[in-house]
């Protein structure tokens, strides 16, 4: 049958049609200095260990270098950047309504890198972050011998075999691979060798462009104690009591999931230990090699 040619002219057109949306995907690269991979163990009174770094890394006393260590980080897209209100660079906020809470900072979009996974056992609720782990092995060493809390299943006892947590995993996700468990697979970060750095490529889809923002971000770093047991390489922009709920058998408990206003108020969950960015160059156009360099430790939250 032969279609009139007065009939494909419209579909040629609409094929060809420019929506002009003005969200775009933005990519780059964090990086994190060597010292943000770096942790010491926080004594009973809650202060970080001081001990310099600065000469000698490979030699400092109670400080481990794991990139286990490098929590969620969270990139935004903000109308300017903040030096005064707070002690740390800080996204530009909209007004304070609310006595003693921060303005909003209405970002334009969002991403991370890295999200908080359930580990298919309830200690690992809050506790661990996706891109970190390459196997669980790696996963019950650092429950175990890092921070000293083991992984322990529903009877108490602890988890000693990678096979058992992942079959565990395959079980309780209904799944028969590991991607489909996203626990454990690629690492987000590397060691660059050349600038002695370590960085992750990032992708922020969908965000609003404006002419002249930055991208500004923060990793929140997991708190490493032996003082307190049930904080022990717990985040502070998880939220324990909220997510997915776990009632089988004899287990009921909640997975955890990440605050919903991250990016909204992020100095409500940035605290001391985490590292922060000054914020990207202003970005200019969609198709710009963006770098986020995320190299300023609080050491003074709010």
């Amino acid at each position: 049958m032969r279609i009139p040619a007065l009939f494909l002219l419209p579909t040629l057109a609409a094929c060809a049609f420019q929506e002009s949306l003005p969200e775009k995907d933005f990519r780059g690269k964090v990086i994190l200095p060597r010292a943000a991979v770096r942790q010491g163990i926080i004594g009973p009174d809650g202060r970080l260990n001081e001990t310099d770094c600065a000469d000698d890394p490979a030699a400092c006393d109670g400080l481990v270098e794991d990139m286990r260590l490098i929590g969620p980080v969270y990139l935004g897209a903000f109308a300017g950047i903040d030096t005064e209100s707070f002690p740390y660079p800080h996204p530009t906020m909209g007004p304070v309504i609310t006595p003693n809470y921060p303005g909003n900072t209405f970002p334009y979009g969002g991403t991370t890198v890295g999200r908080f996974e359930y580990g298919c056992f309830e200690t690992t609720s809050c506790r661990v972050v996706t891109g970190r782990f390459g196997d669980y092995d790696g996963v019950l060493d650092y429950f175990s011998d890092m921070l000293g809390d083991p992984v322990l299943d529903r009877d108490g006892a602890e988890v000693q075999s990678a096979s058992v947590m992942q079959q565990t995993c395959f079980d309780y996700h209904r799944v028969t691979s590991d991607a489909e468990v996203g626990l454990v697979g690629a690492l987000d970060f590397a060691l660059n060798e050349e600038t002695d750095e370590y960085e992750a490529s990032f992708t922020m889809p969908h965000t609003v462009f404006v002419d002249g923002m930055r991208i500004w971000g923060w990793m929140d770093a997991p708190r490493i104690t032996l003082a307190a047991g049930d904080v022990n390489g717990q985040f502070s922009s998880c939220d324990p009591t909220t997510g997915r709920q776990v009632n089988t058998y004899d287990q009921d408990f909640t997975q955890g999931r990440t605050h919903y206003n991250l990016l909204n108020f992020p100095s409500l969950y940035i605290y001391e230990g985490d590292w922060v960015s000054e914020g990207s160059a202003p970005v200019t156009g969609p198709d710009e090699e963006i770098v986020v360099r995320l190299d300023q430790l609080v050491t003074e939250a709010e």
